[in-house]
């Protein structure tokens, strides 16, 4: 604008408002884990300093574990630990108890169960010959049906001899073993102990798929087995490293040690309609233990265990495992809820006056997970 006064030309300047700059909105970074499809509902990172013991636990002993095997398994930190994120299985080449070698086994039996799912876990495998990791799903019901009847799906197995690939299989009546259903995926470049690769299947009612790093190289139908499908019901993880056997055979003078299975995390997935329901917890609300006596003279001790979910309504089908203590330590170690949610297990007959204790270990579920915090009790005793 301009304006003449005594002889001078002035100039101003219109004022404008100022304008402030728009702010770069901020986003929430999507979590790593997140899957298109999926919902997670368990996971181990291995982010702490010790294994989780409300994660997995161990199997221990060297028996064989049907396959030969030439290990112990322990529960030592020279065969699992945590190491900077990762989960190092560790397999060792050292004289323990009757064996020449030992390693770890791990599983979630009595902790975690799922029925259908994605499972996967990122690792480096190990190598050499004789060398056997695994890691795997097993049918819930092994105790009672037995094995093949339970079902088992290799999510991943891998032997020394064969470097450059991996193998998935499911096992089950009338193809178990060597005649197991499955196939292999054959690395393009370089080998699984050279890098970190993910390991997965998808699980669905009607279908098993493998997966390598997205890459799908199986899948498997009630349609193509000789046998029975058995993959309807809760299976739990396991994750080993096993040391010869029959399929991979013994290490030899080429075989180096240790060898370690490291493991960057284990994640589990189920879709919406499914993970709604695993989120859900149960626990236990009361056990009461009573004396039956028999005609012979002896008795017995009967635990009641009941299981209720957060909201404390009964919860039928749940798997009760404990153990006895007293007069005798055997019995009933696993039962399962009636539709009132009560688990009855019966001790060993017992000849003399005494004390029974029945303690619950774990409680299994197919749509829930066991939260021993909320438990009212976990042991319940009498005396007769």
């Amino acid at each position: 604008m301009l304006w003449v006064w005594g002889g001078l030309l002035l100039t101003f300047a219109a004022c404008e408002p100022v304008v402030t700059p728009t702010p770069t909105p901020t986003t929430t970074p999507t979590p790593v884990w997140e899957r298109a499809g999926w919902v997670l509902v368990w996971q181990d990172e291995f982010d702490g300093d010790v294994l989780d013991p409300a994660q997995w636990t161990y199997d221990l002993g060297g028996g064989g574990w049907g396959n030969n095997e030439l290990e112990y398994y322990t529960n030592r930190p020279e065969n699992a630990r945590l190491e900077n994120g990762f989960l190092i299985l560790e397999a060792r080449a050292e004289k323990y108890l009757y064996r020449n070698y030992t390693s770890a086994r791990l599983k979630t039996q009595g902790l975690h169960t799922w029925t259908y799912g994605r499972f996967e876990a990122r690792m480096r495998l190990p190598h050499g010959q004789g060398i056997w990791p695994a890691f795997w799903l097993l049918g819930e019901d092994i105790n009672r049906s037995g094995w093949p009847a339970c079902g088992e799906i290799d999510i991943m197995e891998y032997i020394g001899r064969q470097p450059d690939r991996v193998f998935g299989t499911v096992h089950g009546p009338g193809y178990s073993g060597g005649a197991g259903v499955g196939s292999a995926y054959i690395f393009p470049a370089g080998l699984p102990s050279d890098d970190f690769h993910v390991y997965a299947i998808e699980w669905e009612p009607q279908e098993i798929r493998w997966y390598v790093d997205e890459t799908q190289y199986f899948a498997v139908t009630p349609a193509m087995l000789p046998g029975k499908w058995v993959y309807d019901h809760p299976f739990f993880l396991i994750l080993n490293l096993a040391v010869g056997g029959n399929w991979p055979g013994a290490p030899d003078e080429t075989t180096s040690f240790p060898q370690s299975l490291q493991v960057d995390y284990v994640r589990v997935y189920q879709r919406p309609d499914m993970a709604s329901q695993s989120t859900r917890t149960v626990h236990v609300a009361s056990i009461e233990v009573s004396a039956q006596d028999n005609p012979d003279g002896t008795w017995q001790a009967v635990a009641s265990v009941t299981i209720v979910d957060e909201q404390g309504q009964p919860v039928e089908g749940a798997k009760v495992t404990g153990g006895w203590a007293g007069a005798i330590l055997r019995g009933e170690r696993e039962a399962w809820t009636d539709a009132s949610g009560v688990a009855r297990l019966v001790s060993w007959a017992i000849s003399r006056p005494g004390e029974e204790t029945f303690c619950v270990s774990a409680v299994a579920h197919s749509r829930y997970s066991y939260d021993p915090s909320a438990d009212a009790r976990s042991c319940g005793r009498v005396t007769h």
